[in-house]
């Protein structure tokens, strides 16, 4: 188990900008959920949650987990994630990355030393805060954040000891958030 590593795909937001959930979009003939889940699996092997009350993702056949604490956004995500884990090591992914690949996960996880609590990708200097590994130790102090509604992932990674890995140029546009129907209509091209 020392080894082992979860993924959790955080698919439980409102989607506000969207006005749909992303999770279900499509891209090159597949959910964006799907799309994620095949490159995680290569990665990870069947060791897969989904965090999200929406029982459709129960299709999918993996593991589904809704939010312990309701309305705090990715945070709330990921402190479910990790409360639940019983990995150290923890892939966490939001639902809105679906040209993310396997190569670039590995590497990420490869890169990730158990030094750190957290390992995070950036691309051009916007790092990447859900699209990293995280130690499942972080969530001793997530409660704190939570309750205090402070709920921005990047104020909160600045409290912990990470490392924020530039990723190489070949795989930058996988880092792609589609949030917004316009960025939905110039992924589909």
């Amino acid at each position: 188990m020392e080894n082992a590593i979860t993924a959790y795909i955080l698919a439980g937001g409102k989607s506000q900008r969207m006005a749909t959930d992303k999770g279900f979009l499509e891209w090159k003939g597949q959910s964006f959920v799907a799309n994620i889940l095949a490159a995680v699996k290569e990665v990870v092997g069947n060791n897969v949650v989904i965090v999200s009350s929406d029982e459709r993702y129960d299709a999918l056949g993996v593991t589904r987990i809704s939010d312990i604490v309701t309305n705090k956004g990715p945070l709330g995500g990921i402190y479910t994630a990790l409360k639940h884990t019983a990995t150290k090591r923890n892939l966490i992914l939001s639902v809105d990355v679906p040209m993310i690949s396997s190569e670039l996960l590995q590497w990420l996880v490869n890169a990730h030393s158990d030094a750190c609590q957290m390992t995070q990708v950036q691309v051009n200097d916007k790092p990447s805060p859900l699209v990293a590994v995280y130690d499942r130790s972080v969530r001793i102090l997530l409660p704190e954040f939570l309750a205090g509604n402070q709920l921005k992932v990047r104020r909160f990674v600045e409290e912990l000891t990470h490392q924020t890995i530039n990723v190489p140029e070949q795989w930058s546009a996988q880092l792609q958030n589609i949030n917004t129907p316009e960025e939905y209509k110039n992924l589909k091209g």
